[in-house]
């Protein structure tokens, strides 16, 4: 993961992230919260509950700060990735380990009161049987993008858009 700081319409040269000093783990799919404090990660680095987690570390002056797994019921023994916040907080990810409708599915997580995930599948027609992944939001509104390879015989992935009704 790289960052690269913006001054007016111009961009420095990107720069390394150091996320974890462990060189056989990866890290990618970075997204920030809502409010800017974390950065959201998935990685396989050694103490995840799968094979891909989603972990969070602190956005603090000099990068990020130490890292966190998320825990369950968000992380499985299967993968998570995708991580992605709406402005409003909301947080949403893919799994191949929550109950589903088969490959990666699209799930809304948020929190309680008590500070626990509640997590929920986003359900056809947003998922199908086949990989639905990396949502995205267009701004306030309650439309967007996702990706899925369904209907493709071949396995490619493509975007697909969607409306939420008010």
């Amino acid at each position: 993961i790289y960052v690269s700081q913006r001054t007016g319409a111009s961009w420095a040269a990107p720069q390394k992230l150091e996320i974890i000093k462990d060189t056989l783990s990866s890290v990618a799919h970075p997204a920030v919260s809502a409010d800017g404090e974390w950065l959201y990660f998935v990685s396989d680095m050694p103490g995840g509950i799968g094979g891909l987690d989603i972990w969070k570390a602190p956005i603090i002056s000099t990068g990020v700060g130490p890292v966190e797994n998320l825990g369950e019921p968000i992380n499985t023994p299967a993968d998570e990735m995708f991580p992605t916040f709406r402005k409003n907080g909301e947080f949403y990810f893919s799994s191949n380990g929550h109950p589903g409708m088969g490959g990666l599915d699209i799930y809304r997580a948020s929190l309680n009161t008590r500070d626990e995930w509640i997590v929920r599948n986003m359900r056809s027609p947003i998922n199908s049987q086949a990989d639905d992944f990396g949502m995205t939001f267009e701004g306030d509104f309650n439309r967007g993008f996702f990706s899925s390879n369904r209907g493709d015989a071949r396995g490619c992935d493509h975007i697909y858009t969607f409306e939420v009704p008010e």
